[in-house]
C-alpha cells in the first residue's frame, strides 16, 4: 500500500514460494557382492534418497565405467577379467556420496571331461593281477564308471580299477565312462588277455618192457601232458641218452650191450616228469641146428 497527501493505491499481490532446502544423496540399499560362473549375466544395484534429480556413476575398482549412469550396472557375459570392486557415485545439487564396494567373483565355466591318457591293453597268466587307468581333464568333480565288454562294473568307480586274480573268463575289453556336470566322455577299450596257468608236464602213457632178439630195433614210446612245449631225455640205466629227445627212443640194432633200463624225463617251463623205467631184454641171435636127421626108410 502506498499513500501520500494526495491519497493511496494497493500493488497487485506477488506470491512467494518457498522450496524445501535440497537434501544431499544417502545409500539407503548398496550394491551386493556376487559370485557367478563365467558366461552368466551379473547385475549391480543401488537404491538412494535425497533431493531429485540424482546422478549415477558407476565405477571398477575405483575407475569410472563408460555409460554406466543409471541406478544398476550390468555385465551381459562375465568373464575373469571383469572380476573385482564395483561401486557407485550419487549426486545431487546438494552433495555425492560413493557406496561402499561390491565384489564380484568369477568362476571359470565348467568344462565337460576329455581323456587325456587312455587304459593300456594288459596281458596276464591266469591268477596275475592287471590294472586299468585313465587321466582326465575337466572340472571336479569327476565320476568314473568302468565297464565291461560294455556292462558296468559294480563298484568300479576310481580313476583306476584292478583285478588281483585274473581268470580266463575275465578277459575282454575295458573302457570307463567318466562325467561331471557339463558332460560324458568315455575311454577307448583295453583289451585284457589272460593265458591259462602253465601245466607241469604228467605221464599218461609209460614205456613198455621190450624182449628183442640181437639185431633187432627196439622202439620206446611216452605219452605226456601238459603246457607245450615238452622236451624229453631219454635216459639208459639212469644216465641221459645223447641226442634222445624226442617222445620216441629207437635202438636200431639192438646187441647185448643195449639190454638194460630205460625211462625219460619230461619237462616244460614249470616242472618235469619222469616215466616208470622199461627193461629191454635181448636174446642172443642162434642160427639154426639139427638136432634130429631124418632117417632112412625102405
Amino acid at each position: 500500500l502506498v499513500s501520500n497527501v494526495a491519497g493511496s493505491v494497493t500493488s497487485a499481490a506477488a506470491n512467494l514460494t518457498v522450496n524445501p532446502a535440497p537434501v544431499a544423496p544417502t545409500i539407503s540399499a548398496g550394491p551386493t557382492n556376487l559370485t557367478i560362473t563365467a558366461g552368466n549375466p551379473a547385475t549391480f544395484s543401488v537404491t538412494a534418497t535425497g533431493t531429485a534429480p540424482m546422478s549415477y556413476q558407476w565405477k571398477f575398482n575405483g575407475s569410472d565405467i563408460t555409460g554406466a549412469t543409471g541406478t544398476s550396472y550390468t555385465i551381459a557375459n562375465a568373464q575373469a577379467g571383469n572380476a573385482g570392486g564395483y561401486s557407485v557415485l550419487v549426486s545431487n545439487v546438494a552433495g555425492a556420496v560413493t557406496s561402499a564396494a561390491a565384489s564380484l567373483t568369477v568362476n571359470p565355466a565348467p568344462v565337460a571331461p576329455s581323456i587325456t591318457g587312455q587304459p593300456a591293453n594288459q596281458s596276464v597268466v591266469a591268477g596275475g593281477a592287471a590294472s586299468f587307468s585313465v587321466t582326465v581333464t575337466g572340472t571336479a568333480p569327476l565320476s568314473y564308471q568302468w565297464r565291461f565288454n560294455g556292462a558296468n562294473i559294480p563298484g568300479a568307480t576310481s580313476a583306476s580299477y584292478g583285478l588281483t586274480n585274473c581268470q580266463t573268463n575275465q578277459a575282454g575289453t575295458y573302457s570307463v565312462l567318466v562325467s561331471n556336470s557339463v558332460g560324458t566322455a568315455t575311454s577307448n577299450g583295453a583289451t585284457l588277455t589272460v593265458t591259462p596257468a602253465a601245466v607241469a608236464p604228467s605221464i599218461t602213457t609209460s614205456p613198455t618192457n621190450l624182449t628183442v632178439t640181437a639185431g633187432s630195433a627196439a622202439t620206446f614210446n611216452v605219452g605226456a601232458s601238459g603246457t607245450a612245449p615238452l622236451t624229453y631225455q631219454w635216459k639208459f640205466n639212469g644216465g641221459d641218452i645223447t641226442g634222445a629227445t624226442g617222445a620216441s627212443y629207437t635202438i636200431a640194432n639192438a646187441q647185448a650191450g643195449n639190454a638194460g633200463s630205460y625211462s625219460v624225463v619230461v619237462s616244460n617251463s614249470v616242472g618235469t616228469a619222469t616215466s616208470a623205467a622199461a627193461s629191454l631184454t635181448v636174446n642172443a641171435a642162434v642160427a639154426p641146428s639139427i638136432t634130429s636127421q631124418p632117417a632112412n626108410r625102405s
